[in-house]
Order: C-alpha cells, then structure tokens, then sequence
C-alpha cells in the first residue's frame, strides 16, 4: 500500500527544514499525537542535511485479529536522512520500524519552495511478505498512518 500526502507551509524552505531539525519541536508533536517514551537518538542539523533517528509508542486501536499483531501500543523506530538546499529542494528517505509487527515502512518526503512558503511531499509505503493477513495488516498500518500524517500536518501548521 501506498499513501501520498502534499503539506503546504506558509513558511520559508528554510525555516521549515530548521524546525524539522529541532527536537523540541519534534517531541512536541509526537507528544501531541498521543506518542509515549519519546526518545530522540540522532538529531544532527546542518545547512544542507538533517539525520535523525528517534523512538516512541503510539497508540494502536487496532481490529481482532490485527490487534495480536499491533497490541494496544506500537513500539516504533525512525529514521530520516535529509538532504538537499533551499534552492534545489530537501530530499528525505525515510524509514519506520515496528517492533513485533511484519510491516516494512519506507518513504521519501521532498521539501520545496522559497523563502516565503513551501511544500513538503510525502510518499509512504507500506508492505508485508506474509500472506493475507500481511496484506491486511500493511493496509491497517497505512490507513492509521495517514490519519496520523494529517494530524501532525495540522499540529505543525498551528504551533509554528
């Protein structure tokens, strides 16, 4: 499965790449997405890079026969290596581990425009090698993943 995403920021390249960076920032909005035992491993900002590597648990509400899988918090690991400039644009690969659960996560975000606005563009894949439920599963970690993924969208635009 695969999710897509365009946020508009009504904030310059840089400045938006900077709070990226920032992990005050960064532990305010997973805390504001209900994340426990926020732990920010790698959070090394330069002009034109941004790696990153953070742990947290993340509420799961998950169906029956997914819940054996996901249980009620899912232990998640990240990790984000930016790069690019404010004129040519930040490049992000990404990737999501899911502790216990057979889901691969990957994703690329692409942060663009000028000193006075911008758009980051998201892609996510969510995959799975075990058959039917794997399948299953990838789809429920990507549906709650967009939810999740507009949330923090509306969470950045208002405490900017």
């Amino acid at each position: 499965m695969e999710i897509r995403g365009r946020h508009v920021y009504a904030h310059g390249v840089d400045a938006m790449f900077k709070s990226f960076g920032d992990p005050h920032r960064i532990e305010a909005r997973f805390s504001a997405l209900g994340a426990r035992n926020i732990r920010i491993d790698q959070c090394k900002l330069t002009k034109t890079t941004l790696d990153i590597t953070m742990r947290r648990e993340m509420p799961v509400e998950a169906p029956g026969l997914l819940k054996k899988f996901l249980g009620t918090w899912s232990q998640t690991t990240q990790t984000e290596r930016w790069v690019g400039n404010a004129a040519k644009g930040y490049t992000c690969d990404l990737a999501i581990v899911l502790k216990g659960v057979p889901v691969t996560v990957t994703g690329r975000y692409f942060l663009s425009g000028d000193a006075h606005q911008c758009a980051n563009d998201v892609t996510l894949t969510f995959e799975s090698g075990i058959p039917l439920v794997g399948t299953k599963l990838a789809e429920f970690v990507g549906t709650q993943a967009k939810l999740v993924m507009q949330r923090e969208y509306e969470f950045i635009c208002q405490s900017f």
